[in-house]
């Protein structure tokens, strides 16, 4: 599974959608690109209090991602248990939250 990630095309900020302008300079003309939904964890923390909305998905993770192509985005660990450094793959987007897969 791919992500797309929109690129600014005046100052090269790259961001998740949904934006219509960048957060950076304001400009309207976003590109849009894929990246391979494939990554290595950078760092995680686990949500023991979750709000309300969540509080029956508690205890969960949840890290960021070096994706391989260089961008790092925060996303849900779907099942087992994070360590840094370890692979993962794009499980799937649900309510604009990314769930990521351990390989």
């Amino acid at each position: 599974m791919n992500i797309n990630l929109l690129f600014c095309d005046t100052c090269s900020t790259a961001f998740l959608p949904p934006k219509y302008v960048c957060p950076n300079c304001y400009n309207v003309n976003l590109i849009e690109k894929k990246m391979s939904g494939k990554g290595t964890i950078y760092s995680y923390t686990t949500i023991y209090s979750a709000p309300e909305k969540f509080s029956l998905d508690a205890p969960y993770h949840i890290i960021l991602v070096d994706l391989a192509e260089g961008h790092r985005i925060t996303a849900r660990l779907a099942v087992g248990e994070p360590s840094i450094e370890q692979k993962v793959e794009l499980h799937k987007i649900a309510d604009s939250v990314y769930w990521f897969s351990l390989n």
